[in-house]
């Protein structure tokens, strides 16, 4: 069952990721700063999404544009690979 939260849970998990992230955009050459209320990126995306810290990154509002586009499999890569070399051992089971 995937984990989805709410109100004060949903926000915690969001500043976290923002600091962990340094409230800036992961995507490489980007390091545009990306403001607490914007909600971070969820990866893998659509319907296997899940709140939780191991699969969220920070990343600027033009990079979730492009995410969606013709871009998607590159910013797609560059935040697996991300969040795999800070959570190698949670990424393991996650299929690429």
């Amino acid at each position: 069952m995937p984990v989805r939260l709410q109100g004060k849970s949903l926000r915690a998990l969001n500043e976290a990721i923002h600091e962990r992230d340094n409230y800036t955009c992961i995507i490489e050459g980007c390091d545009i700063y990306v403001p607490l209320g914007e909600k971070f990126h969820h990866e893998p995306c659509g319907v296997y999404k899940e709140d939780v810290i191991h699969k969220g990154c920070t990343i600027c509002f033009g990079h979730h544009q492009q995410r969606e586009s013709k871009y998607g499999d590159i910013i797609r890569q560059q935040c697996r690979t991300y969040l795999a070399g800070l959570y190698p051992q949670e990424w393991k089971r996650i299929k690429k």
